[in-house]
């Protein structure tokens, strides 16, 4: 890793800029990588974080609008829709053969886990479905996972608004306690953002699902925010059954949880009267992550055998009303 660590940022959506305000609050050097009228205004008025309906401050980071091939990176935070994370990857090849370090902060079941996880890795990419189609391979060696927990949503092109909770796992596949692991959580931790090296990346990527599983489908659904949901006793009596059938999930496949499934609800609580991602793609008529925030969970459980009744017809029900082929 260089002495002053370079960091790019590749998406320049609500996590993509909290991140890089934060980061250019810290000894690295930041780029974000951005597109269109967003790159333009963010490089000439920077990033304003809210928190509380507070601004916090303004940051200027440099932005650029074509990926920088010519630089050396030790980092490079995908933080894209998953959908569009393939093409990300196959775009990324060139910095990842020169040494950088891949970290998808995304939501749902990332590639790798399907490609990497014992009981999981024999199921032909092609049987997972379009949503896991045209992966390039990436040597596990060049990849940290990563999981953030921090709802943002954007105010305008250049101001994010932070809600309550303001956590970064980062780690390695293998679960090892690398130098290069130990030195970007060192980096990350000199912002306000508590970033924690994990040896079980893969576990907490779970417990994170537990809750995206459940509360974007049915914000998306119920045009809902966190704060709705869990006030209502139908709909939270339904994200906890969703969250049980999830649990199970994880539990088949290894992968422990140190919350239960009331903790889980109400760490969801903390996001206050914030929207879901999904929630903000859905009023803002774009493409929602249903197959692999949802999709690919009920794929998982069919494939080892476990039953996910409410898990399915919620997926049916997000299925026909957001992805339905014209």
């Amino acid at each position: 890793m260089h002495s002053t660590p370079r960091i790019l940022i590749m998406g320049a959506g609500a996590i993509g800029c909290t991140l890089a305000w934060h980061l250019a609050g810290t000894q690295a050097a930041v780029t974000l990588l951005a597109r269109g009228a967003r790159a333009d205004a963010l490089a000439q008025r920077g990033i304003t974080l809210r928190q509380h309906g507070q601004a916090l401050g303004t940051r200027p980071v440099r932005t650029v609008d074509a990926l920088p091939e010519a630089e050396t990176w030790d980092a490079v935070f995908v933080c894209v829709k998953q959908y569009d994370l393939a093409a990300a990857l196959h775009r990324l090849q060139p910095l990842i053969a020169q040494g950088a370090t891949v970290i998808p902060v995304i939501n749902g079941v990332p590639w790798w886990l399907l490609q990497t996880h014992a009981l999981l890795h024999s199921v032909p990419a092609n049987d997972w479905g379009a949503a896991y189609a045209d992966y390039p391979h990436i040597d596990p060696s060049r990849l940290l996972g990563g999981v953030i927990h921090v709802p943002a949503e954007m105010l305008d092109e250049c101001t994010v608004e932070q809600g309550g909770r303001n956590a970064l796992l980062l780690g390695e596949i293998d679960g090892t306690m690398s130098p290069r692991l130990l030195a970007l959580t060192a980096c990350i931790n000199q912002s306000a953002l508590q970033c924690e090296a994990s040896s079980h990346i893969q576990n907490d990527l779970w417990t994170k699902l537990l809750g995206n599983v459940v509360f974007n489908p049915v914000s998306a659904l119920a045009n809902a925010t966190m704060h709705e949901i869990l006030n209502d006793a139908e709909l939270r009596a339904l994200c906890v059954r969703m969250m049980t059938e999830a649990k199970a999930v994880g539990n088949a496949l290894g992968l422990a949880h140190d919350v239960s499934v009331e903790q889980r609800m109400q760490q969801g609580a903390s996001a206050g009267h914030a929207r879901t991602s999904m929630l903000q793609d859905a009023l803002a008529d774009k493409r929602i992550e249903g197959d692999t925030l949802v999709g690919s969970v009920t794929q998982i459980a069919r494939h080892i055998g476990i039953a996910t009744p409410a898990l399915d017809g919620v997926w049916a029900l997000l299925r026909s009303r957001f992805l339905r082929t014209p």
